[in-house]
């Protein structure tokens, strides 16, 4: 079965992998045996979260997300108000 990763290196750079994998894989086994991730992460399949329980089915898009360091409406806000000073 193969599917498709879409990640962020660290250059922050971005990449599309497509990988094969055993049917019934899920997203825990795929984080931990495949990628060899070692931290908890939000992943996603075609932009909807899904739970580690999740089985990956064939041509799946797999997305893994990074946690967000700032909010973009509060900086958005910050912004706004160093303009009008």
């Amino acid at each position: 079965m193969i599917i498709k990763i879409q990640y962020c290196d660290p250059k922050n750079s971005y990449k599309v992998k497509s990988i094969e994998i055993k049917s019934g894989t899920t997203i825990a086994v795929l984080l931990r045996d495949i990628i060899k991730t070692e931290y908890k992460t939000t992943v996603g399949v075609y932009g909807k979260i899904k739970d580690d329980a999740y089985i990956i089915q064939n041509n799946d898009r797999i997305e893994i997300y990074e946690k967000i360091i700032a909010d973009p409406k509060i900086n958005r806000e910050k912004r706004a108000l160093n303009d009008k000073c």
